[in-house]
């Protein structure tokens, strides 16, 4: 169970009935003890000290005490200190003058410090049940389970009020109480009530007391309708961030079934039409077969592509894509990925520039060529056909930077980072299912690196991704992982 911390409400208002009749006889009386020697102090001082009785009275025993201690301070200053003594007639005027002045003074101190205590304590109490209200909602909006800061909630009322027991229920979360002995009797019961509607119970017994008294009843009252407020204003964030989720798994789905359904279908139809051709046609010469052929290899390995995005975004939300490296030579990679890759560039003309004294780097081959793969389509996809492609690798301090550039219409500022996220396309009408470049940022991190876009100095877009090189610093593949979920 979860205890907040241990606030203490002041002691009740509602003074015993034994503490104010002891307070207000005991201070009287012992100032009237200086009466017991023949010689005592002169009645001015014993009045003084009689008004200091009566504050005594009504700090201890609140203001019925001090009023009590007033008038017995006014029949003991006149029977034993004021001429003649042991009676209660007065001899001279200034003297009756005196007496009820003193009277009215200490009936008026006492009756000011009971209303200063009582304003004290109020504030007091007000404070504490801020301060308890203020933790409630913290806790609340910081995530904890509901029922953890419940039990903590009931517990600090437990603690604060010294009830015996406190219950909370409400319609959405589980029975939470804290106890501080053992419970008797029916419960006081306070409904939870937010916006008009009942959301709960609060069930308080107040031990050997019985029952709660009203400021106390007062404060439980407006502690569950803050409570209620703020489980409500809780219940409704949750329904949002729920909403939102939703909305968002619906918009990724649109995408996915969008740009799945168009990357699927497309070289489908272009297999299905060759296959149909080559099973249906006749007298095809030797290159007319040798196309058709090769438009299903292209087409299926197009399709193989798809999917294995598809299922690298799953191993990447699983943490199941882990990079095996080995050292390698990134010139001899993006040579291999370019040998492959030639049937898609037509007339167009890629180059590999290669920088001086680029070190090797421990890098998992087959997710490398995968990054240079989804790189190099998209500069083919979204530029035009006659536009060359130029890949660049260059050694740094820390390892080798590799750059796609194109000459397409580039990357705008606000699209750089959302291009990364899994399912997000730029502004082109190209379609896509927008995951290779979410799938290739994911591998570089995985790798210890780092994927960005900028623009082409001769105009388009320029994709660069840094490697690091022997023991430099590296991400885990968490990191990759959380870069999809992103």
């Amino acid at each position: 169970m979860v205890v907040m911390d241990n606030f203490r409400f002041p002691r009740r208002a509602t003074t015993p009935l034994a503490r104010r009749v002891v307070a207000s006889l005991a201070s009287p009386a012992a100032v009237t003890l200086l009466a017991v020697p023949e010689e005592h102090p002169p009645t001015p001082a014993v009045a003084v000290l009689f008004v200091l009785a009566v504050v005594i009275a009504a700090r201890v025993g609140g203001a019925g005490a001090g009023i009590v201690a007033s008038l017995l301070s006014f029949l003991a200053l006149n029977f034993f200190f004021t001429p003649p003594f042991h009676t209660f007639a007065v001899a001279a005027p200034e003297d009756l003058v005196a007496l009820f002045a003193f009277l009215v003074t200490s009936v008026i101190v006492g009756l000011l410090l009971s209303s200063a205590l009582k304003a004290k304590s109020k504030s007091e109490r007000r404070e504490l049940e801020a301060r308890l209200l203020n933790r409630l909602a913290t806790r609340l909006l910081s995530g904890e389970a509901p029922e953890r800061v419940l039990s903590g909630f009931a517990q600090g009322l437990c603690d604060a009020l010294e009830l015996s027991r406190c219950e909370i229920s409400t319609t959405f979360t589980p029975l939470t109480d804290a106890a501080r002995a053992e419970s008797f009797g029916e419960p006081q019961r306070v409904r939870l009530s937010a916006l008009g509607q009942d959301i709960g119970e609060m069930r308080i017994w107040a031990g050997g007391r019985g029952r709660l008294n009203i400021e106390e009843q007062a404060i439980i009252e407006s502690l569950a309708t803050q409570l209620a407020l703020a489980l409500e204003g809780m219940r409704l964030s949750v329904e949002v961030r729920r909403a939102e989720l939703e909305a968002h798994t619906s918009r990724l789905k649109a995408a996915l079934f969008s740009g799945v359904t168009h990357d699927i279908k497309t070289p489908l139809a272009a297999i299905m039409a060759a296959v149909t051709s080559l099973i249906e046609g006749s007298g095809f010469t030797e290159d007319e077969r040798h196309e058709h052929l090769d438009t299903i290899k292209q087409e299926t390995e197009r399709l193989h592509r798809v999917v294995n995005n598809l299922l690298d975004v799953a191993r990447l939300r699983a943490g199941a894509l882990v990079a095996t490296k080995v050292p390698s030579a990134i010139d001899e990679v993006m040579e291999s990925t370019l040998n492959r890759l030639r049937p898609l560039f037509g007339d167009r003309l890629v180059e590999i520039r290669v920088g001086d004294e680029v070190p090797e780097v421990a890098i998992d081959v087959v997710q490398i060529d995968q990054v240079l793969t989804n790189l190099i389509e998209n500069a083919i996809k979204f530029t035009p056909s006659s536009s060359p492609v130029s890949l660049v690798a260059v050694g740094h301090a820390e390892g080798v930077r590799v750059t796609v550039f194109d000459r397409g219409p580039g990357v705008p500022k606000q699209d750089r980072v959302r291009i990364f996220e899994p399912f997000e396309r730029g502004r082109a009408t190209v379609s896509g299912t927008g995951l290779g470049l979410a799938i290739s940022n994911a591998i570089v991190i995985a790798h210890g690196g780092r994927m960005w876009v900028s623009d082409n100095p001769l105009g388009g877009a320029a994709f660069t991704f840094e490697l690091p090189s022997g023991d430099a610093s590296r991400q885990e593949v968490s990191s990759a992982r959380e870069s999809a979920r992103r």
